[in-house]
């Protein structure tokens, strides 16, 4: 009987020695790679990773650092105080400092909220005598003034207006009208970060409540400004040309090298992430009404940026920065007084109290 032969058999003797061949190989070739001497890095590819590492943690740390300057700018111009310190009462210092202050709130939403704050200090001759009635008395109080002048005060971006008592009172003291209010941010104004845009915003917004809600015209208001508020000052006055003049305290031209000094900043770009540095060199020579420079002795920064600036123009030294206020001082008085008795309005009321003392 003929045993038949599985056809199978040989294929699966010769796979059986291939695969012992493959496997044969690749132990050769494990064996290769395992006395195969190890790849040695080179200690200057090493030195040039590690500082490659450094440098872009350096430059990261450098983005975030002007990334954080950016966004916290206002911080370093403007300083609005504690909001925790207890709410003034409006009357009862009006009452201690012998002055008429009204509480204004003006400039309101859509919604009828008033974003900003403000107290009106009519001059001794703004409110003529009428006891007539009380709703008389209320028109006197909120109508149109007697007195010409009115000064819109721009504060410095660090006070509220209960800080700048002595500033309302030497002008109580030369007899005109003062409108001064708070930047959003500070005071009763609408809460928030202020900023250069906000502050240009609301110093239109105060002289706009003049003009319109208090019918004034522009020919007798005088706008006021000290420190970032004659930055302010100058900008309402390049809007508005025909107001009757500008009063710039330690104005300088630009707020960015202020900020370069005080917080010893020179590695920083700020040219490129200092935006708002309420520069007014290009704005002061376009303003063509009356202007008048206060400044301590020795500010070349004020100096240069009255050069800078168009006429006609006046300067005042007055003082030092480590002085006493300059309200204080009997020359801040004398050059505000004769500057604003100088101007158009002030002369037209002058010649109106000739006129009716001669009848």
């Amino acid at each position: 009987m003929v045993q038949q032969q599985e056809p199978n058999a040989p294929h699966a003797r010769v796979d059986f020695v291939a695969h012992s061949r493959n496997s044969a190989n690749r132990g050769r070739h494990s064996s290769a790679i395992s006395q195969a001497p190890p790849e040695i890095v080179s200690g200057r590819w090493l030195v040039k990773a590690l500082l490659a590492t450094l440098f872009a943690a350096a430059a990261a740390l450098y983005c975030t650092v002007c990334l954080l300057f950016y966004q916290g700018q206002w911080q370093f111009v403007f300083f609005p105080p504690k909001q925790n310190r207890a709410p003034v009462n409006v009357s009862q210092l009006a009452a201690s400092s012998s002055l008429p202050i009204a509480d204004v709130k003006f400039n309101y939403t859509e919604q009828g909220i008033p974003r900003l704050d403000g107290w009106w200090i009519p001059a001794v001759s703004a409110v003529p005598p009428d006891k007539s009635s009380a709703a008389g008395s209320r028109e006197n109080r909120n109508g149109p003034v007697t007195n010409p002048l009115v000064i819109l005060f721009c504060p410095d971006g660090r006070t509220t207006l209960p800080d700048n008592m002595a500033a309302f009172q030497a002008f109580h003291a030369l007899g005109v009208n003062v409108f001064a209010f708070d930047y959003r941010g500070f005071g009763q104004s609408a809460a928030g970060h202020p900023s250069e845009g906000k502050s240009y915003a609301d110093g239109v917004a105060a002289l706009k409540y003049l003009t319109d809600r208090r019918h004034i015209p522009p020919s007798h208001i005088v706008l006021y400004g000290a420190g970032v508020g004659a930055a302010v000052a100058a900008h309402v006055a390049q809007q508005s040309p025909e107001v009757a003049g500008l009063i710039l305290e330690n104005a300088r031209p630009s707020f960015a090298k202020k900020v370069k000094r005080e917080q010893h900043i020179h590695v920083l770009p700020l040219w490129l992430i200092f935006p708002e540095r309420f520069q007014i060199t290009r704005i002061v020579p376009q303003i063509r009404c009356p202007k008048l420079f206060l400044m301590p002795a020795g500010n070349s920064e004020a100096t240069r940026l009255f050069r800078q600036a168009s006429a006609p123009k006046f300067l005042a030294a007055i003082g030092t920065e480590s002085g006493p206020s300059m309200y204080s001082q009997p020359a801040w008085q004398q050059a505000v007084q004769r500057f604003l008795s100088a101007l158009p309005a002030s002369s037209q009321k002058s010649e109106e109290d000739r006129s009716l003392s001669s009848h």
